[in-house]
Order: structure tokens, then sequence, then C-alpha cells
């Protein structure tokens, strides 16, 4: 990569995480509220991990990159990337530090609400089955049965395509196993349940977008319909 590719980069790094970081951070924050965050408190440590997140390995990437050279011009680049990665993990520290605190409040248009005619306990468990075994995801039950109560923590880590995870959650509702409220904000609850196999979070409009775009091309024996199938023979 040129240099002036190098400064042009970091340039807009330095941008997003020091000169403007208050700026593009709150933009982050204002999608949420208008998402539904609007019922909970702002806790800024709360964005931290999916706004960094979008520069971080890029910035380590190219530290790495420019290593060898040591001319005048690349080190004061690799400083200048150095400071804005001890700003980042600096910030980072935050979310550890906080782990001991209450988590933030679960609300209403983050958790997954089942139709009331159905076996919740069975289907959970029936779901869980199907997508281990079909290697969609790969935590253990614990953690993955603790997203359908209050309490969850973590995220769990989807082995599937996003189109994938999209549609099988449109299918959940569309076949009365989610209950129909749950289309109103169904890209809240993925993005709040899931990140993607190389552990990123997943973006609201992204999930929407994919899912306009893509599902007309989805093949009729795509395991996302083989799941629901068996879903619905238990019915």
């Amino acid at each position: 990569m040129e240099l002036q590719e190098i400064k042009t980069l970091v340039e807009n790094f330095e941008d997003k995480i020091i000169h403007n970081f208050e700026t593009h951070f709150s933009y982050l924050v204002l999608e949420d509220f208008y998402d539904g965050g609007y019922e909970d408190q702002i806790e800024d440590s709360f964005y931290y991990e999916e706004y960094f997140s979008r520069y971080s390995n890029d910035i380590i990437n190219l530290l790495l990159e420019t290593e060898d050279n040591m001319t005048s011009e690349f080190m004061e680049i690799k400083i200048r990337l150095i400071k804005l990665k001890r700003i980042i993990d600096t910030r980072l520290s935050k979310i550890k530090t906080n782990n001991n605190n209450p988590s933030r409040t679960k609300t209403r248009n983050t958790q997954f609400i089942f139709n009331s005619n159905i076996n919740k306990e069975n289907i959970i468990n029936l779901i869980y089955t199907l997508l281990l075994n079909n290697k969609l995801i790969n935590e253990d039950e614990d953690t993955f049965k603790s997203h359908f109560e209050t309490n969850w923590d973590s995220k769990i880590r989807w082995l599937g395509t996003e189109i994938q995870l999209t549609h099988l959650i449109t299918l959940l509702i569309e076949n009365n196993i989610l209950d129909n409220e749950t289309q109103n904000f169904k890209y809240k609850v993925i993005s709040s349940h899931f990140i993607n196999k190389k552990e990123n979070p997943y973006k609201e409009k992204q999930l929407s977008s994919v899912l306009a775009d893509k599902r007309v091309m989805i093949p009729n024996d795509d395991i996302t319909f083989k799941i629901i199938q068996e879903i619905s023979t238990h019915l």
C-alpha cells in the first residue's frame, strides 16, 4: 500500500476516534435510540465494542503491514496508529471494568416472544438440537437457552450465512412459532442475540437489506426450510 493511501486511512481513523469521535459515536447511539433504545438508560460503554470494532482490526493490520519500514514518514504513521490503538483499548477496558455491574436492561423489543399457544420449552430444545446438528451454532445448551429468558450476557456465534439467519427468524414468525409482534423488531432481536462467524456484530439495516435483496434467491432445499419443516411437525 502506498504511503499516501495509508495517510488517508490514518486521517480517517483519527477523525472517527479522536477529532470528531463524539459526533460519529452519537450517530450510532442515535440509531439505537430510534430502533427502540429510547426505553433504556444510555451508557456509552454499551456501544464501545460495536463502534470500535469497525476500526480496530484495520489499525492492527496497518501496523503489521508497515512494521519493516523504518523511514521517518512511516515511523510517524506508526506512532499515530499505536496512539489510536491505545485509545481504543482504553475505552474497551471500561467494558471489562463494568462486568460486575448490572447489565443493560433487556427490553421487550430485544427478546424472542413465542406464540402463546405452543410449548415454549419443547420448541427451544428442538431449535437448539437442529441448529447444533446442522452446524449453524456451537454454543452449549445453557448459554443458548439463556437467550430465551431475560438474562443473557453474551451473543450466539452464528456459523451460517447472514441471509440464512435473517430468513430463519422470518420463517419462525411467518409460521407462528414466534409471535407476530416480533416482525416489528426482528432485526433488533437478531443483532441483540447473534454475532457472525468472525465474531462481528450484525447491523440492523444490513440485515434488512440482505433479506430484501436475497430472499428470492434462497433455494428451496436450503437448511432453513428444512428446520422449519421439522419444527412444524412438533407443533
